[in-house]
Order: structure tokens, then C-alpha cells, then sequence
């Protein structure tokens, strides 16, 4: 029959079982119990490498150098403080985050790392200038030693290169860092000397605050040349934009009193007094012009009199007054032609005449002042339109003062901008204060913090626990040889049909001459109970015809096939079944000599014609069996087993006999199985336990299989029950401890 490739699907088809697992649910990607397993399984190895890493690892650190840390905390203080209200050259720091990390920053520049090491004088200190050690064995193999050109450059050269490198080693030995989201940096020195580590940390916080304090410093220095330099300047300009704006007045004639010039005052003056003048007119015109209407209407002197506002007329108007009044009396008195009525008619007609006579000339003086102030505003309207065509060819020119005006008076404000800052930052050049302040100094440690023991243990059992369970896991991946039953079954597609303990133990104290001895003197032992099983399993491989036939093989040599033929069949002859053992195994034949017989004919004898089958058959007195060896070697043994001689062979055994087991050769090295699996009914496949590598045994079980051979299933030999706790939890070694009470061993 066609037999399947090496990776297709297990056979599982009637007669055989199927492999371990298919059906089953699908079990956790992760199984804690098979690693667990491994873990027990490596113990030895994880343990060993743990223990060399944590002796290596103690006995470096307690060699290394203990070092010392100290610490010293800065606080960038976000406050402000104003001595005096004026705006500072170079503001504070503002408090946000990029500024902290970058004075960060500033306390690890070389440029304040220099400034440390020179005023420690760190470039004598042979703990940071390596210049001044003794080179040490691993220097002086160093062959980069030997390319050195330091001998080779001038003095300030090399003293620049060693300052370099103290600077580096400074910066390895200094941590700085902001605590947190707070204002506060902490500034941290290595030192093997504790009190050096303090005393640098603390100069590295003195030097920064000082540095700060020399910045601002510079900067108030710098804005006051600068400022007065500008001064001297602006100083300058200024009487020079003065200057330019009086000669421009003197040669001008733009010469002003009260902000004004003389022009300007004029103007004024002369649009006063003619507004005042033709209020004037204005007033005596409409006043002549009613006089020429009451004397066009013909009114009478008393209404004029009236008009006019005359001194003289208002005290003749009261003497007429009193005139009538006495004329009224009299006339009560006397009759009209009475002297006194006559004399005050008389003194009546005088005061009207002089009435009309001071209208008159009340009227002319009006008209005249008319005339006169109409004269007036007419002059004053010639002189202001004379001023105002001089003002207009001063008004150029005054543009251009006003722009002159400007230019000074920008020049000067801008100086007097300069020199107000110029005061200010005078005063602040002696009153500067740094932005950050020592919160907490350094104090001298007590205790290294270099190297941390206790961590540095830790660390090496973790570490090496790691590396242990890598290398137990690595070791794991790399083991080829079957350790579990799953194992076998996964990897061959066979049935597993008996696990069989090792009693090499019981050989090695004399208990026991071979393992197949076990079958006769402890029938009840587990030993004899696993070929029990085998059989079992051999039967049941074929229930409705058992197999007679069975041919025991493995893959490679010393996989226990031949003590696993010897014992199958004395297990087999103490059931009661009338049992032959053949030895084909006819390039290395083991059977009489683990029995102990020495023959004088054998199987390649029979198949040719030269002895016969009772000739041949030697009996296993103690096991109750016929086994027929091999006397003597066949030039070709791979046409002698698969010749028609043993196939007649094997026929006439099957009706002598009802179980008949062959020990045939390894499959791997030759051929001889593959014929020979032909004839056989079943075929038992055996692989040594923590021996037979899985790939040597796949590639046997293939080539079996591409023969043609009917697999039963496959043993386990020489299985150590103790161990195989170990390996896995579901064979029958893991559970030994409970039922080994059912052994008599």
C-alpha cells in the first residue's frame, strides 16, 4: 500500500490509533505546566548559572572602587523682586518649563564645567586627569597606546587636550536634573572622596549663581557705554537742531513774543480794532439814518430831542420842564397878559430855540462821526489786507520753522528718553541679584553610592535567573530526543503502545543479568507489566485478525530493539503462547549472545538449504521459548530476507507457532527491515527514551512506512520513572508514585 509522506497527516485508518491529541479541545497557547516542567527538568543548569553569575558578580563588586554622591539643590526663584521701580538691561527668568530645562542645560556646559575644574584645580587631581596615573597592566597592552602623538604636539596643545579630557571626565560624574515639575534642579558629583564630591557640587552651584550674577553684570555695563556714548551724540544733534531753528528765525524775521510772531500779532490786533470799528460805524450809520427819517416824516424837534442821547438837550428838555410847570402855576393865578405869564413865554420860546438849535448841531456832529469812523474802517481794511499779503509770504517760511521746530524737539525728546535710561541703568549696575539661590548645600555622605550591593546582588540573581531559564529553554529547543509520550505521537503519527522502565540500576548491582531476566523472576513488576501492555497493545492494533508476525526495529543501533524482541517474547511464552524468536538482524546479531547460547547453525544456514528449521531452533530453557539465531553472516542479506526461501520460512512458523517475533536490523543504517516488513504483520517501533533523535526516528518511521510496513505502534524503552516527572504530567511515569504499589518489584 502507498505509504504517506513524513509531513501528511497521521494514518487513521482501522488498525491504527490515533495520535495524541486530534479530537481533543484545543488546549491554551500558553501551558504553564509544561513550562513549569521544563523548570524542574533544567533545575541543575538554571541553578549552576545562577550561582556562577552571582559569585562573578560579588566578587567584581567587591573589588570595584566605592564612589560617593552628593547633592546640591537650586531653586530658580520665579519671584521679583523691585528694589527700585525702574525696567532691568536683562529681565528675570520667566517660570516656564523650557526656561528650567535650559539652565538645565547651562549647568552642564563645559564652559561652567571649566570654570569648576580650574578653580579646584582638578587638571593636578590624578582622579580626573588620567595623565597623572599610573598606567595600569590593561593601558600598557592597549595597542592604541603605541599611536599616541600627545609627545608629539606643543605644550599648550597637550594642555588643552588633557583639559578636554578632565572636562569629559568631569561630565561624567556630574547629573543634573529638574526634581520633578518644580523649580528646584538638582545638581549631583561622583567623587571617590566624599568630601571632594561635596565640595564640587557645591562650587558648581556657587559658580552657576555667580555666572548669572556676571551675565546680568556684563549687560548693564555693555547698555551703559552704549547709552553714553548715544548720549554724547543726541547731545549734539540737539544744540545743533537749536541752533538751525533761531537762525533760521533771525534770518527770517520770525522773531515771536508769546508763541507768536510779529506778524502774527499784528494781524491780531488789526482784526480787533476793526471789528471794533465797523461795530461803530455800524452803530452811528443806523443812528443817522433815523434821524433823516424823522426828518423826512417831518417830525417835530421834541421827537429828535428825544432820539438824540444829549447832555445838553436832557438839561434844556428839564429846564422847559420846570418852565411849564411855573407857567402852569401862574397861569392859575394871573391871566395871560400878566408879566410873569408874559416873562415865562418868553423864557419858553428861549429854551425851545436852544433845543432846536443843539439838535441841530447834535445832528451835524453825528453825521461827521460817521463820515469820520467810515474813514477809519476803510484804513484799517487797507492796512490788515497790506498785513495779510506780508503774512502770506511768511507763511512758507514759518512751515519751514515749524519743521525745524519738530526735528529739535524729537531730537531732544529722544535724548532726554536716553538720558532718563542711562540713570536708570546706572543705578543698576551696582544692584544686581541672581535669578536662582541655593536651597539645600551638599552635605558629605556617609555611605558609597557606587557600588549598591545589595542592588547589584539583586540584579545578578535576577539577571542570571534569566539567562539560567534562557539557557533552559534554549537547551529545551535544541533537545532532539523524545522525552513524553505527546512527544512521540506528534511527531512519529504512531501510537504509543508501551512505556518500559530502566532497571540498568538493577544489572549494574548484580541483581539482575539483563533486563529481559525481569520478565521471569518478577512476573508482577513494572517492567514485566509494560510487555504485558506492548502485547496488549500488538493485539489490539488488529482485532479481527491479530498479528502473529511482529518484527521489532528502531531507527538507529543501541535503541533497546533486541532486549525489547527478547522481552516481548518471554512475556509472550509466560502468557502461555507458543512463542519463536528470530534473529534478522544479520549484520549485527545480538540475540544468542544475550541468551547466553552458542549455535551451530542459524538462519542464513536454513535459507540456504544447509541445515534445517530443528537444527537451527535453539530453546530458552529459563524463558520457555524457540529462538533461531544467527551463526554466520550473509554476503547480501537484504535478498536473503526478502527472498521466497524466508517468506516459506515465515509461513511454516505461523502454523507452528502463535507468536512469532523478529529482531530486525536499525531502519537508518540499511535496508534490511524495510524488506523484511513485508512479510511481517506488524511492525513495533522502538525509540530509546532521552536518546533517539526525533528527526532519526521520523525519517525511519517514513521510510517504513513508503515500504509498506503495517505500523503497530511504538515503545518507549529504558524510561526512567523518576525523571519522567519531570517531562511531562500526563505520561504514565508522572503518576508512578501512586500506583507503583501495584508492582512487586
Amino acid at each position: 500500500m502507498a505509504a504517506p509522506h513524513q509531513d501528511a497527516e497521521p494514518d487513521l485508518s482501522p488498525g491504527t490509533s490515533q495520535p495524541y491529541g486530534q479530537g481533543e479541545a484545543m488546549e491554551p497557547i500558553v501551558d504553564v505546566r509544561a513550562i513549569w516542567q521544563v523548570l524542574r527538568r533544567r533545575a541543575a543548569v538554571i541553578l549552576g548559572i545562577v550561582a556562577c553569575i552571582t559569585v562573578a558578580t560579588l566578587l567584581v563588586v567587591f573589588q570595584l572602587t566605592p564612589l560617593y554622591t552628593a547633592t546640591t539643590l537650586v531653586l530658580l526663584d520665579p519671584r521679583e523682586q523691585q528694589v527700585v521701580d525702574i525696567e532691568a538691561v536683562m529681565s528675570g527668568l520667566p517660570p516656564d518649563s523650557a526656561v528650567v530645562d535650559s539652565e538645565v542645560e547651562v549647568l552642564r556646559s563645559r564652559r561652567l564645567a571649566a570654570r569648576v575644574v580650574d578653580q579646584l584645580s582638578l587638571m593636578d587631581d590624578d582622579e580626573f586627569n588620567g595623565a597623572l596615573q599610573e598606567p595600569g597592566l590593561l593601558a600598557s597592552l592597549n595597542p592604541m597606546a603605541l599611536f599616541s602623538q600627545d609627545e608629539q604636539l606643543d605644550p599648550e596643545t597637550s594642555r588643552q587636550r588633557q583639559l578636554n579630557k578632565v572636562i569629559d571626565e568631569f561630565h561624567s560624574r556630574l547629573g543634573v536634573g529638574r526634581r520633578g515639575l518644580t523649580y528646584v534642579i538638582a545638581i549631583r558629583f561622583t567623587s571617590e572622596d566624599a568630601a571632594k564630591a561635596t565640595q564640587i557640587a557645591n562650587k558648581t552651584a556657587e559658580l552657576y549663581i555667580l555666572e548669572q550674577l556676571e551675565a546680568k553684570y556684563e549687560a548693564t555695563k555693555r547698555a551703559n557705554e552704549w547709552l553714553n556714548g548715544r548720549l554724547s551724540e543726541l547731545r549734539n544733534d540737539v544744540r545743533a537742531a537749536e541752533e538751525a531753528v533761531e537762525i533760521y528765525r533771525r534770518d527770517n524775521d520770525l522773531v515771536s513774543t508769546s508763541g507768536l510772531t510779529v506778524n502774527e500779532q499784528q494781524l491780531a490786533e488789526l482784526s480787533g480794532q476793526l471789528i471794533l470799528a465797523r461795530a461803530d460805524l455800524a452803530e452811528k450809520e443806523a443812528t443817522f439814518r433815523r434821524f433823516q427819517e424823522l426828518r423826512r416824516s417831518g417830525s417835530g424837534t421834541d421827537t429828535l430831542a428825544n432820539v438824540l442821547q444829549s447832555p445838553v438837550i436832557a438839561q434844556l428838555r428839564q429846564q422847559e420842564a420846570e418852565v411849564d410847570r411855573r407857567r402852569a402855576e401862574l397861569s392859575s393865578r394871573y391871566g395871560d397878559r400878566h408879566p410873569e405869564m408874559i416873562k415865562v413865554r418868553a423864557e419858553r420860546r428861549d429854551l425851545a430855540v436852544a433845543i432846536n438849535r443843539e439838535v441841530t448841531r447834535t445832528v451835524a456832529n453825528v453825521e461827521n462821526e460817521v463820515e469820520v469812523t467810515r474813514t477809519r474802517v476803510a484804513s484799517l481794511e487797507q492796512s490788515l489786507r497790506d498785513l495779510e499779503g506780508r503774512s502770506g509770504e511768511g507763511g512758507l517760511k514759518e512751515v519751514r520753522l515749524r519743521e525745524l521746530e519738530s526735528d529739535g524737539e524729537a531730537i531732544r525728546n529722544l535724548y532726554e528718553s536716553f538720558l532718563e535710561r542711562f540713570k536708570q541703568t546706572s543705578e543698576q549696575t551696582n544692584l544686581q541679584e541672581s535669578d536662582a539661590r541655593v536651597l539645600s548645600g551638599a552635605t558629605v555622605p556617609t555611605e558609597p553610592s557606587y557600588p549598591n550591593k545589595p542592588l547589584f546582588l539583586l540584579l545578578a540573581l535576577l539577571l542570571s535567573g534569566m539567562a539560567g531559564i534562557g539557557v533552559a529553554f534554549l537547551l529545551e529547543h535544541l533537545d532532539d530526543a523524545f522525552s513524553t509520550v505527546r512527544q512521540l505521537e506528534e511527531k512519529l503519527g504512531l501510537p504509543h503502545l508501551a512505556s518500559v522502565p530502566d532497571v540498568a540500576s538493577e544489572i549494574g548491582s548484580g541483581k539482575l543479568n539483563a533486563p529481559f531476566d525481569v520478565i521471569l523472576k518478577r512476573p508482577l513488576s513494572a517492567y514485566s507489566e509494560a510487555f504485558r501492555a506492548l502485547r496488549s497493545g500488538i493485539m489490539l492494533s488488529d482485532v479481527d485478525t491479530p498479528p502473529k508476525i511482529v518484527m521489532i526495529t528502531s531507527a538507529l543501533p543501541a535503541d533497546g530493539k533486541t532486549t525489547t524482541a527478547i522481552s516481548l517474547a518471554r512475556a509472550a511464552a509466560a502468557a502461555g503462547l507458543r512463542t519463536v524468536l528470530l534473529d534478522c538482524d544479520l549484520r549485527r546479531p545480538s540475540v544468542h549472545k544475550s541468551l547466553k547460547a552458542t549455535p551451530k547453525a542459524g538462519i542464513v544456514e536454513f535459507l540456504a538449504g544447509q541445515a534445517t528449521l530443528d537444527e537451527t531452533l535453539i530453546s530458552d530453557k529459563d524463558g520457555g521459548l524457540l529462538f533461531l539465531p544467527v551463526n554466520s553472516g550473509a554476503a547480501n542479506p537484504p535478498d536473503l530476507l526478502g527472498s521466497q526461501h524466508m517468506n516459506t520460512l515465515l509461513d511454516s512458523l505461523r502454523q507452528e507457532f502463535d507468536f512469532i517475533v523478529i529482531d530486525s536490523a536499525p531502519v537508518l543504517p540499511v535496508v534490511d527491515s524495510k524488506v523484511l516488513s513485508r512479510f511481517v504483520d506488524k511492525v513495533v517501533f522502538v525509540v530509546k527514551w532521552r536518546d533517539t533523535p526525533r528527526d532519526a526516528a521520523a525519517n525511519a518511521v517514513r521510510e517504513l512506512r513508503e515500504a509498506g510496513a503495517d505500523m503497530a505502534g511504538v515503545v518507549f524503552e529504558r524510561l526512567d520513572l523518576k525523571r519522567q516527572k519531570r517531562y511531562s504530567y500526563g505520561d504514565s511515569g508522572y503518576y508512578y508514585g501512586r500506583y507503583s504499589k501495584y508492582y512487586i518489584n
